[in-house]
């Protein structure tokens, strides 16, 4: 159990150490002191629901469900936007 625990803690870091394009907008907020706690608390919020929704396996619901597999792809492409 401690050895998941542990490769999934690697990996969360993994994915928020790398420099991308939310992360560059986080430092660039902080950079022009611009709400810069706010934001990067909404940034770490999220980033703490869509890890947790994978690892309470969010796909399988998804992939069971077309209607809410369609409300993910367009609720995902809004926030891109």
């Amino acid at each position: 159990m401690w050895q998941s625990y542990l490769n999934g803690l690697l990996v969360a870091f993994g994915l928020i150490m790398a420099i991308g394009t939310q992360n560059a907008f986080v430092l660039a907020q902080s950079l022009r002191r611009e709400h810069h706690l706010p934001v990067a608390a909404f940034c770490v919020i999220c980033d703490a629901l869509l890890v947790a929704a994978g690892v309470f396996g969010l796909a399988t619901i998804l992939a069971q469900n077309p209607i809410l597999l369609g409300i993910a792809r367009w609720g995902g492409a809004a926030f891109l936007l």
